[in-house]
């Protein structure tokens, strides 16, 4: 090494810039989430779809192929949109959050938050994101997020461009680093499915999430940046509220089409693998805490189980 070389680098230390952990250990890695929700997304048009990026978190991760939507105990709610959200964001079911239907009468979230709430408790400094195109989720469920976009799109066309621009925001949120829990919500596949049917050999709904799994492919991009360049490592889970048949998925509860949907839960610290072990809607928030590590406390009163400690078959 010249003199010259050696000043160099030895004022770069003394600046800090180089300077190693006084502790000798590696800085532990930021864990951080993002939720991914399709609405009305059966798996089997998943396996029908092109979908390299979806195929990519089930590969890279776990995939949990028999989540059901409905508790194992009885409660009422109906097979559609706000019991389901209001199921997957609160991490409770229908007879403690009180949404039943689309009215939302009842509701009680005051008791029963949007998990963000649950993150802030336990950590206020924590920043988070949601993003969504159906109204009622930013509208009745979301609470405590830092940056909300609220496309509010009522057609089959306004979903096309909500979830295009919805992603491309959500994408630029990640890049920038702030927050540590981000949801993401497309809805153009539940309404896809309700002007053409709700099935694998429809066209149209097969299309619908193909779209969608090329706005995944853009989250998926700005996670990659990330994880090159700052000690961060993510947790993807991606979900749906329920599947469908025929044009519809209102009063479900005994067809498999709309009661049996999936859970994808990907990232560096995840293993691979595919489990046919019974899961559900509340298991969504139990992971997410499970890898933010957050304990949840008791008077959250929540249900579910992390799915990343079941058993796997590669």
């Amino acid at each position: 090494m010249s003199a010259t070389w050696g000043r160099f680098v030895f004022a770069i230390l003394c600046a800090g810039i180089l300077a190693p952990d006084s502790s000798g250990a590696e800085a532990k890695p930021i864990h951080k989430v993002l939720l991914i929700g399709i609405d009305g997304c059966r798996p089997d048009a998943i396996e029908a779809a092109h979908t390299p990026h979806l195929d990519r978190l089930i590969k890279q991760g776990l995939y949990c192929e028999n989540t059901d939507i409905l508790a194992s105990r009885e409660t009422k709610g109906d097979t559609v949109s706000g019991p389901g959200w209001s199921n997957l964001l609160t991490g409770v079911w229908p007879d403690k959050h009180g949404v039943v239907d689309n009215s939302f009468k009842g509701s009680n979230y005051q008791e029963y938050p949007h998990f963000f709430a649950r993150v802030k408790e336990a950590r206020p400094e924590s920043k988070t994101a949601s993003f969504s195109s159906w109204p009622p989720i930013a509208e009745k469920i979301l609470s405590h997020s830092d940056e909300t976009i609220n496309a509010k799109a009522q057609h089959a066309q306004d979903y096309l461009v909500a979830d295009d621009e919805l992603s491309t925001a959500a994408a630029k949120c990640i890049r920038a680093g702030k927050s540590e829990v981000v949801v993401c919500y497309f809805g153009q596949v539940d309404e896809t499915g309700h002007g053409n049917g709700f099935h694998p050999t429809v066209k149209k709904y097969v299309e619908s999430i193909e779209r969608v799994d090329g706005y995944i492919g853009r989250l998926l991009e700005a996670i990659d940046e990330r994880q090159k360049t700052s000690p961060e490592t993510w947790l993807i889970l991606v979900c749906t509220d329920h599947g469908g048949l025929g044009t519809n998925h209102g009063g479900g509860r005994e067809k498999p089409e709309i009661r049996q949907v999936f859970i994808i839960a990907s990232g560096a610290e995840v293993k691979a693998g595919k489990t046919s072990e019974p899961t559900y809607q509340v298991d969504i928030v139990a992971t997410a805490l499970d890898y933010l590590g957050i304990v949840p406390q008791a008077n959250w009163k929540l249900e579910g189980q992390s799915v990343l400690d079941l058993k796997r078959s590669e």
